[in-house]
């Protein structure tokens, strides 16, 4: 007994040592967040990232050591693409990919890649492999079936996986990627929904043309039908009006 109460003390006393120490201090590692450790000694020995990470509480740091916090949920990562299709046609669009570090392996995500992982290492790769797919399409295709959206984002998903992230040995979990809505770009609307417009204007002066041209026809039609009945009936003009007065009083 007399030996472990030493032991504690001991320990005490270091901990009230270090934290009486300029320099150290305590340092929380948030839920679903890793500290890694870097040592960077003022003199002698080694510096370097420690090979397992800080977890959830607090931690106490020496004046020689930073700590890189490192998010592992699921994060998604937006970009956005104005290129055009197969046949040169302009498309607007956005496309998400959703990954997450690897719990246990943000050391070796900051060791190999840094804390920028997916800008420097990612970001490029992902866009060309968006673009080069979204080009294979034709725009009516692209705009107008949800299934193409589906297609293009599991061809997206599965070169971002195996010749990236599986290829080069990146520490993160591929969680999944989203095409946004593919749409041509604001101006190609605006000027669609305009010509829309005229052709919609230029079909209703056509139709209104059609029946202003059919009632003449139908007048002249029946003024004629009706200068053959007075010519049958032996009437004068004034002689026929009367009668068809006679008959709409009827």
């Amino acid at each position: 007994m007399a030996s472990s109460g030493r032991i504690f003390s001991a320990m005490l006393g270091t901990l009230c040592l270090l934290l009486t120490t300029p320099g150290c201090m305590l340092v929380a590692v948030d839920a679903g967040h890793e500290g890694v450790l870097v040592q960077k000694p003022f003199f002698f020995g080694h510096g370097g990232v420690e090979p397992v990470p800080a977890t959830t509480g607090r931690i106490l740091l020496a004046p020689t050591t930073e700590v890189i916090d490192v998010d592992v949920r699921p994060l998604q990562y937006s970009e956005h693409f104005d290129i055009i299709s197969a046949e040169n046609a302009p498309v607007s669009f956005d496309a998400f990919l959703i990954a997450n570090v690897i719990e246990g392996r943000s050391p070796d995500l900051i060791t190999r890649y840094g804390f920028n992982w997916y800008q420097n290492n990612v970001k490029e790769a992902f866009r060309t492999f968006v673009r080069e797919e979204v080009q294979k399409y034709p725009l009516f295709e692209l705009t107008t079936k949800p299934a193409t959206r589906a297609r293009l984002q599991d061809a997206v998903e599965q070169e971002v996986r195996t010749k990236l992230i599986e290829k080069q040995g990146i520490p993160v979990r591929l969680n999944r990627v989203v095409i946004g809505s593919i749409l041509p770009p604001k101006g190609v609307l605006e000027q669609t929904a305009q010509t829309i417009i005229q052709e919609q204007r230029k079909i209703t002066m056509i139709e209104f043309q059609k029946a202003e041209e059919s009632r003449e026809k139908a007048e002249k039609q029946r003024g004629m039908a009706d200068r053959a009945y007075r010519e049958h009936l032996g009437l004068t003009a004034p002689e026929f009006v009367d009668l068809r007065r006679i008959e709409v009083q009827k």
